[in-house]
């Protein structure tokens, strides 16, 4: 077991070394959030200049800071228990969060026994924190920071990506010019959706709806032709038409893509064409939508 060997060189560790307490703790100013992945952990300081013991690194996958949990906590208690003042986020050229494939995720956990269901109802690119792109993820990491309520407004924040090929950083968000408006909000949100801002959204296709139907198309076709559920879609259509409101068929159409989502990998890989077709140029998949596209998908009502 790894824990023996671990074991076994902590003993060789100790006896090689004379017992010192770590110094008291100092300020330390600076804060880098930066992806986990292992292969950053000699390159990233180098590529940044800084002595590791001079600055907090905070790891998380995809360097993605959520507007609760960690990182961010810890981020705050880096602010008030050591006295840091500026935070940089950094993203990195090869992340794999950037490139999630729900699919794949599925069918590594399922050969391990676990099944859909045991993630709960959410979208597994979200449960996992998935990003759109590198960029994208640094800019809501830094616009998440920016309107933590619980954190002073004279930090100094900044994003940059990490070029891991080369080690050249590139500047996404410079100090004084993040925006709270930035943070993405979730599909599942209670604001009124007249009130909820598109994440990172610079220029809206000129046929908003065209990935989504195309992508809806492909999901219902999949489902079509995977044995055994043809059935329990025309049975999801007709049990929706008996729904008299939103919420009822909302409920319908999140149970069935929990099930339709988790049961085979082209279906699963449509349904995550899906996500990734909504999410195109910044535009997220929202409930009503879903529905209403889901309720017309395959008949004469959908353009």
């Amino acid at each position: 077991m790894l824990l023996d060997r671990i074991l076994e060189q902590n003993r060789g560790f100790v006896r090689g070394r004379p017992a010192r307490p770590l110094p008291p703790p100092e300020t330390l100013p600076l804060v880098v959030v930066a992806c986990y992945d292992p292969r950053l952990d000699e390159l990233l300081p180098a590529a940044l200049g800084i002595v590791p013991e001079r600055a907090f690194f905070l790891r998380a996958a995809g360097a993605l800071v959520r507007p609760d949990g960690d990182p961010l906590r810890s981020l705050v208690l880096a602010v008030y228990m050591f006295g840091a003042t500026e935070i940089l986020v950094v993203g990195h050229s090869s992340c794999r969060m950037a490139a999630f494939s729900s699919a794949e995720f599925i069918d590594t956990f399922r050969a391990r026994g676990v099944p859909r269901e045991a993630f709960g109802p959410q979208d597994l690119r979200e449960w996992a924190g998935a990003i759109p792109d590198v960029r994208r993820g640094v800019a809501a990491s830094v616009a998440a920071i920016a309107s933590a309520p619980f954190l002073p407004k004279d930090l100094t924040l900044a994003g940059v990506v990490l070029d891991d090929t080369t080690g050249a950083l590139e500047v996404v968000v410079r100090p004084g010019t993040a925006s709270v408006a930035s943070v993405p909000t979730s599909e599942h949100s209670q604001e009124p959706e007249s009130e909820r801002s598109t994440p990172l959204e610079t220029h809206a296709p000129a046929d908003p709806l065209a990935g989504e139907i195309e992508a809806i198309r492909t999901f219902i076709a999949s489902l079509e032709d995977a044995a055994g559920w043809r059935e329990d879609l025309a049975r999801l259509r007709s049990e929706m038409e008996r729904q008299k409101t939103h919420g009822a068929r909302l409920g319908l159409v999140e149970k069935f893509l929990l099930r339709s989502a988790g049961n085979a990998r082209g279906v699963a890989a449509a349904f995550e064409r899906l996500r990734t077709e909504t999410d195109a140029g910044g535009l997220r998949l929202r409930a009503e939508k879903l529905v209403d596209l889901f309720r017309r998908a395959g008949t004469k009502e959908l353009p």
